[in-house]
């Protein structure tokens, strides 16, 4: 299918790869937008929108033009990854890069994932941010919601399934 890149350090060249291995399902969009709970505690489409306006304001650098059919020009897919870290002294670079806070958070998640899924993290595609004035390119992917999942993940040798906001003219292939 597609991989892509996602820097896990802010500031740093340390990449988590992610490889979209299949599509397991199609959402609703409608139920993901009833049902989906953002980092487990607000849901709804404000909520939603709210951290896509994030992407327009931190990593495309561009005023974002709502458009009110956006739910509708949109698909949902449940997809199954296989994550690989670019390093293998993470752990260290995390403890040393990031807040206290986020690193415990992290620790935290790599205990709770192995007893119990967490949800799904959440990202979306340039040609969906493109629908709404993104100056993204097509296959670009962007996280919305559950990096430090993620990155749990990733260093507990877990390949978790993620929820990916496409265009209804699949860009992602």
């Amino acid at each position: 299918m597609h991989n892509f890149k996602q820097k896990i350090i802010p500031n740093s060249s340390t990449t988590l790869e992610v490889q979209l291995s299949s599509d397991i399902k199609n959402i609703n969009v409608d139920d993901f937008l009833k049902s989906y709970k953002i980092s487990n505690m607000w849901k709804g489409k404000f909520f939603i929108k709210r951290i896509i306006k994030k992407i327009f304001k931190y990593q495309l650098i561009t005023n974002m033009n709502w458009n009110n059919n956006f739910w509708q020009l949109i698909t949902i897919n449940l997809i199954s990854t296989n994550l690989q870290l670019d390093t293998d002294d993470i752990t260290l670079q995390l403890k040393n890069k990031i807040t206290k806070k986020r690193f415990n958070d992290i620790e935290k998640y790599k205990k709770i994932l192995i007893k119990k899924d967490m949800g799904s993290p959440l990202y979306i595609t340039g040609k969906a941010l493109n629908i709404i004035g993104g100056n993204a390119k097509n296959n670009e992917i962007f996280i919305l919601d559950g990096s430090r999942r993620i990155i749990a993940s990733a260093l507990s040798n877990l390949n978790p399934n993620i929820l990916l906001i496409d265009s209804l003219d699949r860009a992602i292939e």
